[in-house]
């Protein structure tokens, strides 16, 4: 019933033709293969594969074709995996016939979106993530990285941090390049500005800030 509503109302529309409806994902994937639409409206929640591990394996495969996913509430789980598996946009089954319509237009012109009742708590999510992932970077510092990344972030030199912790300089520099290596960063001052955004500045250093 539901994608009978569905192509009903896409039919009507001069510049949409509907190439086919399927209600399995394995069947959608080989008929897409076949069909190469321009746009796909996938359930979340299908029989066999699943409508978020079909979109990605869509997507691998169609890279052209856009993917715009439907489910009955806002589960903001499924939508991030949605994202992640790239799909261009995501809609209420209760989305009206005006908004559903202008999803499928913007999702051919390679535009992305979201409905406005789950797009919150899609961003709440990534930040969840985000602040996990920089913790996770945090955990892998050593004692003595961190402390290192200190003195790195009060300007000191490879020479001048080694003095501070009577160890070589040869070894301050392995210190520092696996510092880099660890938090994904290129520079000293990226280093030095991860410190000071994660609280691990010297404690003199946060007095005189």
């Amino acid at each position: 019933m539901v994608r009978l509503g569905l192509r009903t109302a896409l039919e009507a529309e001069e510049d949409i033709e509907v190439v086919g409806d399927l209600g399995d994902a394995t069947v959608a994937l080989r008929e897409a293969e076949i069909r190469r639409p321009h746009v796909v409206l996938m359930d979340v929640r299908m029989p066999g594969l699943g409508g978020i591990e079909a979109c990605r394996i869509l997507r691998e495969k169609l890279p052209d074709t856009r993917v715009v996913m439907l489910t009955s509430y806002s589960d903001e789980d499924a939508v991030f995996a949605s994202i992640m598996a790239g799909a261009a946009g995501y809609l209420l089954k209760n989305t009206g016939r005006a908004d559903l319509l202008g999803a499928v237009r913007s999702a051919a012109r390679g535009d992305s979106l979201l409905d406005p009742a789950v797009t919150a708590r899609v961003l709440s999510k990534l930040r969840e993530l985000a602040k996990k992932e920089e913790d996770r970077e945090v955990a892998s510092l050593s004692a003595r990285e961190k402390e290192v990344l200190a003195l790195v972030a009060d300007g000191k030199t490879n020479r001048e941090i080694a003095g501070v912790l009577i160890i070589s300089e040869n070894t301050a520099r392995n210190h520092v390049s696996r510092i880099l290596d660890k938090l994904d960063l290129s520079r000293r001052s990226e280093a030095a500005t991860f410190a000071a955004q994660h609280g691990l500045l010297r404690k003199d250093d946060k007095a005189d800030r």
